[in-house]
């Protein structure tokens, strides 16, 4: 009986050692997971906060590299008119892209002018714009919206 108590005592030492070294891995690990939580939280604030400022950043480096970003945006037919969609939903993105598409009409309807008219003058010396009811060519060339340098 006495072998017995003693083991059983024995078993109750190793017990409570194991459940106080139980007891102090459960505190290391809410330190632990405490401590990961604070980084969690932090990651989340700088990710929000990158986020936040994500926007003018790019702005500022479209700003800076516009040849690069126009070499992106033109890199393929499909890249070319998703940005000019994006480009026409600004107002004004939209004027400019007026602006442009009115200045090529311009140019082409000036050459196909006075290429009618050559053609009809071959075939009529009298020729005159007005007789036949046709806009006169325009004297002067049309003018780019920004520099075409």
């Amino acid at each position: 009986m006495a072998l017995i108590l003693r083991s059983q005592a024995d078993e109750l030492i190793r017990l409570s050692g194991l459940a106080g070294a139980m007891k102090t891995e459960i505190s290391q690990l809410k330190e632990e997971n405490g401590r990961l939580l604070d980084e969690v939280s932090e990651a989340k604030r700088e990710m929000a906060e990158k986020e936040e400022n994500f926007p003018g950043r790019a702005a500022a480096w479209v700003e800076e590299n516009k040849a690069e970003a126009a070499r992106v945006l033109t890199a393929s037919p499909e890249a070319t008119m998703e940005s000019f969609r994006l480009l026409y939903r600004e107002p004004e993105g939209r004027k400019m892209i007026t602006a442009v598409g009115s200045f090529g009409f311009k140019c082409g309807q000036k050459k196909d002018r006075a290429a009618s008219h050559r053609i009809l003058l071959k075939r009529d010396p009298a020729f005159t714009a007005a007789s036949y009811g046709l806009a006169p060519i325009l004297e002067e060339e049309p003018t780019p919206p920004f520099p075409l340098d």
